[in-house]
């Protein structure tokens, strides 16, 4: 890890620490050497898969070359969320202009007026597990009625488990089978297994960790696979496929298609198109960067918050959505699970439309095209129309009045 990036990270820190006190605080204070700069506040996750991108882009100042492109100078200032959901509250309050959510938060956004504009994607693809500590009785999603299961109350993490749920018995919530679902109170504690828990729906690469530190056996993926501790119907060990995952949505892909999206919020969109131009400009080199990079080389630049191993941490990298795919444009695909996902009533109470979605995403869409023309149209119309990737595509954002959702 070199010194610029132990420096970006106590920085972040420091100021996400500092978080609580913003609302009371200015928060545009730009220094004489930005005099005639444009601040930006970005909210920014370092313990997911967008890590990468955000110091590739502080590294090598991606976002204030690209704005020096479009004729304007940025000061930019990044705070750490470690639980995304988080996030919403600075956005809704207009103490963020840029943030990094999961697909729980922001379908939470697009449900309230005026939502934070998805832009890009930061990252997805994750496999959630669904762990039990070593020699459990449970071996299968039957015996988790009437157990206790940790995870983030309310986040992307809680949504795989409800939607195995749904799958396997019908229903979506884990208190008519009996379950009882308790929240995390650091995000640490899914790195080692804590007292009367029964099983855990974990994120990786935390949960590699936790199985390479003798913690816990994952039983189920987010892809639908059995790990170690499983045995059912299907058979017994890692590799199966559990029948019911067919029943799932969106079994081309996962039982949630995970997703983390770039959003910007929609007054400063409309008042500096530009600045986001530039960002969506940063994100696809970042990502261009940073696929080109060994998995080593991605935990050496990125890896600090990701509580787990080197061992744990290489396949999470070679996982990451936007590295299978080789870029982060938001796809038809992608915008249509935001509406598939909005239906699961135990975590969200209101439901999206395509229509919604397609109006709030027509706000970035022509930015998407200015800043993918300003790449030189990277990647070439091919990428999105591939139909054997494993992952959700279809048109590209620009293309949008052609979307069905």
């Amino acid at each position: 890890m070199d010194k610029f990036t132990q420096t970006g990270r106590r920085q972040l820190a420091g100021r996400a620490a500092a978080f609580a006190g913003l609302a009371a605080t200015p928060l545009l204070q730009a220094s004489p050497a930005f005099a005639q700069a444009l601040k930006i506040l970005m909210g920014i996750g370092l313990t997911n898969d967008g890590a990468p991108h955000v110091f590739a882009m502080q590294r090598d100042k991606l976002l204030e070359k690209a704005a020096e492109e479009l004729g304007f100078k940025l000061d930019t200032e990044y705070l750490n969320f470690p639980v995304l959901l988080r996030m919403l509250q600075g956005l809704a309050a207009g103490q963020l202009d840029i943030g990094m959510l999961g697909s729980t938060p922001t379908i939470r956004n697009l449900a309230q007026p005026n939502p934070a504009v998805p832009i890009m994607l930061a990252g997805g693809g994750i496999k959630f597990p669904l762990q039990v500590p070593p020699g459990s009785p449970i071996k299968n999603l039957d015996h988790l009625k009437g157990k206790t299961i940790l995870t983030i109350v309310g986040s992307d993490l809680h949504l795989v488990l409800n939607l195995m749920l749904r799958a396997h018995f019908g229903t979506d919530d884990p208190k008519e089978l009996g379950i009882t679902v308790k929240n995390i109170q650091a995000f640490a504690e899914l790195s080692r297994w804590q007292s009367g828990i029964d099983a855990v729906l974990n994120v990786e690469p935390v949960g590699a960790g936790a199985v390479s530190s003798g913690q816990a056996v994952n039983l189920l993926l987010n892809d639908g696979t059995t790990g170690p501790a499983y045995e059912g119907p299907e058979g017994k060990g890692a590799g199966l496929k559990i029948a019911s995952f067919a029943k799932t949505p969106f079994n081309a892909e996962a039982y949630y298609p995970h997703r983390i999206w770039w959003v910007a919020r929609e007054e400063f969109l409309a008042k500096n198109p530009k600045a986001v131009v530039a960002l969506m400009m940063a994100i696809h080199r970042a990502t261009q960067i940073t696929n080109k990079m060994t998995p080593d080389q991605v935990i050496d630049l990125a890896s600090q918050d990701w509580f787990s191993d080197r061992a744990a941490q290489r396949p999470y990298v070679e996982n990451i959505l936007y590295r299978r795919r080789g870029w982060s444009w938001i796809t038809e695909g992608d915008a249509r699970t935001l509406v598939g996902l909005s239906q699961v009533k135990s975590i969200y109470q209101t439901a999206l439309t395509g229509a919604g979605v397609t109006r709030t995403l027509k706000l970035s869409a022509p930015l998407a095209k200015d800043a993918w023309e300003r790449v030189a149209k990277e990647p070439g119309p091919e990428a999105f129309a591939k139909t054997d990737a494993g992952d959700l595509r279809g048109k590209p954002h620009w293309e949008i009045d052609s979307w069905s959702l």
